[in-house]
């Protein structure tokens, strides 16, 4: 099996919005994001084991809605969500958007010049 496929999160830039209610007003990028987990950059402050609620845009322009608990936090830089349970319907949706994700991961890295030895 590859290496990319074996990854449980993947890199990602997706605008995402959360809080401790389903209006999620705080706002944030999420940089890697998997079928258990993700982590949101922002300097917002939220506290390890706060439930949140997380809301990310979907490529078929809908949100994705989520909830999880704060598993820890960076100060300045971003925490670390673990999902509660989804329901199949969510779950299958996140599936199609981290597939999306590795796609384009394998994408870019097929489409990178390869250097030579001189680096160039």
């Amino acid at each position: 099996m590859s290496k990319v496929k074996e990854q449980t999160r993947f890199l990602s830039e997706l605008s995402c919005a959360f809080g401790p209610t389903p209006d999620a007003p705080r706002s944030g990028t999420i940089t890697s994001i998997g079928l258990r987990e993700c982590f949101v950059k922002t300097k917002a402050i939220v506290i390890e084991g706060q439930d949140l609620f997380v809301r990310v845009w979907m490529p078929d322009n809908r949100w994705l809605r989520m909830s999880g608990r704060v598993k820890y936090h960076m100060s300045g830089v971003g925490f670390g969500v673990v999902f509660h349970e989804l329901p199949e319907e969510l779950l299958r949706d996140l599936a199609g958007l981290i597939d999306l994700l590795r796609l384009r991961q394998l994408a870019e890295s097929r489409a990178r010049p390869v250097a030579d030895a001189d680096g160039f």
